[in-house]
C-alpha cells in the first residue's frame, strides 16, 4: 500500500523541492477564468492553448479512473548580474541552464518507477504526467495542492520559494489523501500592485490576467507573426524571456533561494548572449551548437535573431 507520505518521500528522494496532492475534480473558477482568457484572445498565436479547452481544464478527462493529482515543484532561482556586458542580451532565469522539461521528465519517470516498485505485484496503478506543455491548468491545481496562491501577475507564489518554481503533475488512479490548501499561510497580494506597475509593456491587464500578446516572454520566445511594434522599444536588453513581474514581487525578496539543481546553473547558454554572435549565425547547425538541450531551441534561429536585433535597437 502506497500512501501520500510515501509519495512525498519518493518525490523528495528523486530531487523535487515540493510535492502536494489534490483531487482531479474540476475547479470551476479556474475553468471560467481560462475560458474568458481565451475569449479575449489573450493567448495570441498560441493556438494549442485554445484546442479542446474542456479537456485542458478538467484532469478527469486525461486519465480514465484518475483519482489523484500529484503536484511537483522545482526551484530554479538564481540571481542576476548587476551589469549587462556590452552587446549582450539577458536570458530569463528559467532558461539559462539545461532544458527543464528534460530535467523534470527524468525525475518524474524515476519517481513513478519508485512508486511501482513500492506497489509490488499485488497492486497496480496507472499514471499520466505532464510538464507545462501538457493540457492542464497546473497553477490552479498547484494552489489546490497547497503549493501557494496565484498572485496578481498570474504566477504561483509559494511560502517556501516565492514564484521561482517549475511545476509538473502526475495524474494517477491511486486514491491518495489530499493536502489542505490552507495548511500553509502563503500570504496574499493585499493592495500591492508592483508587478502591474513594473511590467514594461502593460501585459498584466487585471488581477491574475496576463495578455500574452503584450508579454515580453511571448514576443521574444514564441515568434508571433503579428504584434504591436510599439512594444519593441520596451523590451530593453531582454533577448529571451522576462522576469520583471517576479523581480519586483515583495514575497520573493525573502523567499527566493539559490537553486540546488546544477542543471539550471550550468550546461546551458548562461545569463547573457552576445547579440553579434547570434546575428552572425548562418545555419540551423550554428544555432543548435549554442542552444541544443536548452529552452532556447523553441524560438528557432529566426526568432533569436529577431530578438537580438531588437536588443541592439534594430528594426524599431
Amino acid at each position: 500500500m502506497v500512501d501520500a507520505q510515501e509519495i512525498k518521500r519518493l518525490a523528495y528522494q528523486v530531487g523535487f523541492d515540493l510535492c502536494g496532492i489534490c483531487s482531479p475534480d474540476l475547479i470551476p473558477e479556474a475553468r471560467e477564468r481560462y475560458y474568458l482568457w481565451l475569449e479575449k484572445k489573450y493567448h495570441g498565436e498560441l493556438g494549442y492553448l485554445a484546442k479542446d479547452p474542456q479537456r485542458r481544464s478538467d484532469p478527469r478527462l486525461l486519465l480514465e479512473g484518475g483519482r489523484s493529482v500529484i503536484m511537483l515543484g522545482l526551484n530554479y532561482y538564481q540571481p542576476n548580474s548587476e551589469i549587462v556586458p556590452e552587446g549582450c542580451g539577458r536570458v530569463s532565469r528559467y532558461a539559462r541552464g539545461r532544458d527543464y522539461h528534460k530535467v523534470i521528465a527524468k525525475k518524474t519517470k524515476e519517481m513513478i518507477r519508485g512508486i511501482e516498485s513500492e506497489l509490488g505485484s499485488d497492486e497496480s496503478a496507472q499514471f499520466r504526467w505532464f510538464v507545462d506543455y501538457g493540457p492542464m491548468l497546473e497553477r490552479a491545481y498547484a494552489e489546490k495542492a497547497g503549493f501557494g496562491y496565484v498572485g496578481r501577475n498570474g504566477m504561483l507564489i509559494s511560502r517556501q520559494f516565492g514564484s521561482w518554481l517549475f511545476l509538473a503533475e502526475i495524474i494517477t488512479t491511486l486514491e491518495l489523501l489530499p493536502d489542505d490548501p490552507k495548511a500553509i499561510k502563503h500570504g496574499t497580494c493585499g493592495t500591492c500592485k508592483k508587478c502591474i506597475d513594473a511590467c514594461p509593456t502593460g501585459a498584466i491587464v487585471e488581477d491574475r490576467v496576463v495578455d500574452s500578446t503584450k508579454c515580453i516572454s511571448y514576443l521574444t520566445i514564441e515568434r508571433p507573426v503579428e504584434f504591436d511594434e510599439a512594444l519593441i522599444p520596451k523590451i530593453g536588453d531582454r533577448i529571451f524571456g522576462c522576469d520583471v513581474c517576479q523581480e519586483v514581487c515583495p514575497h520573493n525578496f525573502q523567499r527566493q533561494k539559490l537553486t540546488k539543481h546544477d542543471e539550471f546553473l550550468s550546461g546551458g547558454v548562461g545569463e547573457f548572449i552576445d547579440t553579434r554572435k547570434v546575428l552572425a549565425m548562418q545555419t540551423r547547425e550554428d544555432f543548435l551548437a549554442m542552444t541544443s538541450g536548452t529552452p532556447l531551441t523553441r524560438t528557432k534561429l529566426e526568432g533569436l535573431q529577431r530578438s537580438a536585433g531588437w536588443v541592439r535597437g534594430e528594426g524599431r
